[in-house]
């Protein structure tokens, strides 16, 4: 994944700071994630997100250090 394909999800990552400020990008293995440092979510928060900026959800894990990690794609 190059610089330009990573700068798409910028307005995303702008908005969560705004509203779950403990959320952070991360990239693994060529997929923009977010790691949200809690061990649940409200779909209904998610979902908001994912219709706001055209996005949906590639992969859902879990680790105890990061909480919950949600892989995501921009929809074309």
């Amino acid at each position: 994944m190059n610089d330009n394909e990573i700068k798409k999800y910028d307005a995303v990552f702008d908005y969560l700071d705004q509203t779950m400020s403990d959320w952070e990008k991360i990239i693994t293995d060529d997929q923009v994630k977010i790691k949200t440092n809690q061990v649940s979510v409200h779909f209904t928060f998610l979902e908001k997100i994912l219709q706001k900026f055209n996005l949906n959800i590639t992969d859902i894990s879990y680790e105890d250090y990061y909480g919950l990690i949600i892989g995501i794609k921009k929809l074309e």
